[in-house]
């Protein structure tokens, strides 16, 4: 198996055209998946918003009904493109359905999006078997985001691992000890909302990686969740990318709407880092 592909399989009591119907009608994924607008034809636009706050834009490479859709999947509109096949086959009285989604940049990311897909179907089986709505699913599911930049990778490091570098595209910085061991303090506005985040870096590999305890302050978390910021040479640049887990460890009457305003958060702090960080020069 390629390491950056998922491959996920579920039976299901129902026959094949009542859960085709659960993975193309509107009405349908609202029961499990969340919300979705798709144009059910080759290249035809879909939007999809789960309900654990992630998202994804893309189109439909293929759709063969009842039995094969092909997406072509971005989470944001800095990602890099996925893909995605839903299959679906007989199976006695039932059915069957294969999911495999490739195209994943990395382990993390993949790993994420494997926890995303095995929980959504689970919601998916539950709907179909017993009727159950799933709208709470995949609160702990790490959050991951991605953005290429056009400058070499020891060039952009600094932004990531020192506080003048943070200070220009995460938050304001009041503290930040940048060695393995040191305390950090930011506080920045997220949506009208003054906020201050606080925790320790963890680990530190220069001009590859730096993990961080992290907390948002006067939340009522409970525990300090775990950011990693990482940084991958590429053809044209450098990729950076970030990785927070931990939300399972949040109390959890707090967990998912913590998670979803850092869905939201990353991608903007990543779209300030690369409009930062000037093409080079030809």
């Amino acid at each position: 198996m390629n390491p950056t592909t998922i491959s996920l399989f579920r039976s299901f009591r129902s026959p094949l055209p009542e859960v085709w119907i659960h993975l193309t009608r509107q009405e349908h994924l609202a029961r499990w998946l969340g919300i979705a607008e798709m144009e059910l034809l080759h290249d035809g636009e879909f939007h999809l918003e789960t309900w654990n706050g992630d998202g994804a834009t893309g189109r439909v490479i293929a759709i063969a009904p009842p039995v094969r859709l092909e997406l072509a999947w971005r989470p944001t509109a800095l990602s890099p493109e996925s893909h995605v096949v839903l299959r679906l086959e007989g199976d006695g009285p039932g059915s069957r359905l294969t999911v495999t989604h490739d195209g994943l940049k990395s382990e993390p990311e993949r790993r994420a999006t494997r926890q995303m897909w095995k929980e959504a179907l689970a919601a998916l089986r539950a709907l179909l078997h017993h009727g159950t709505d799933g709208h709470e699913w995949g609160a702990g599911i790490p959050v991951t985001a991605r953005a290429t930049v056009s400058r070499p990778a020891p060039e952009v490091w600094p932004l990531l691992s020192t506080g003048p570098g943070i200070e220009k595209w995460v938050a304001h910085v009041e503290r930040f000890d940048g060695q393995a061991g040191g305390t950090f303090r930011l506080t920045s506005k997220f949506h009208g909302r003054e906020i201050v985040e606080e925790g320790r870096i963890e680990e530190l590999t220069p001009e590859a990686r730096m993990v961080l305890s992290w907390e948002w302050m006067g939340e009522g978390w409970g525990a300090p969740t775990r950011v990693e910021f990482s940084i991958e040479v590429e053809p044209q640049g450098a990729s950076v990318l970030i990785v927070h887990s931990g939300f399972d460890r949040i109390a959890s009457e707090q967990r998912l709407a913590a998670r979803k305003n850092y869905v939201a958060a990353w991608p903007e702090v990543l779209w300030d880092l690369k409009q930062l960080v000037p093409p080079a020069a030809a």
